[in-house]
């Protein structure tokens, strides 16, 4: 499962990208609404800080980029999902990394779920994992 480390941790942690970009989303959102250029100015006697400007624009950038960036790993994921078998594979591979904690794989092959011996239960985790790995790992 060495090889695969890189693809685990970002099973792992799907839920929390996925949130990050909808945190993200808020974000961008709330700053295009605080900047309403479509509202008529009111002269007002207060100065504009350009330097202030300019670093509310990088951090809306670096925002965009990683939620860009976000999204590539959420679609690879989703896309490499579609690769496995809906019947045997992708259960499992929901059941052990997409739930809100990691589950034992002794707490899936013995649950009713899962009707299917340990050493069977390792050789779809295996296979699941390496169709996986094809598929996305090097753009991972």
């Amino acid at each position: 499962m060495k090889k695969h480390k890189k693809l685990i941790k970002y099973l792992l942690n799907y839920k929390k990208i996925k949130s990050r970009v909808e945190a993200i989303n808020v974000q961008l959102e709330y700053n295009q609404q605080a900047i309403d250029y479509s509202v008529p100015r009111v002269s007002g006697g207060g100065s504009c800080d350009p330097v202030y400007d300019i670093v509310e624009k990088r951090l809306d950038s670096k925002l965009a980029q990683e939620k860009m960036e976000k999204e590539r790993i959420i679609n690879l994921i989703e896309t490499g999902l579609e690769a496995l078998d809906k019947e045997l594979e992708l259960p499992l591979i929901e059941a052990k990394y997409f739930q809100d904690r990691a589950e034992m794989d002794n707490m899936i092959y013995n649950s009713t779920r899962f009707p299917y011996s340990a050493s069977q239960y390792y050789r779809v985790k295996k296979r699941a994992l390496e169709k996986l790995e094809e598929s996305i790992g090097d753009l991972i």
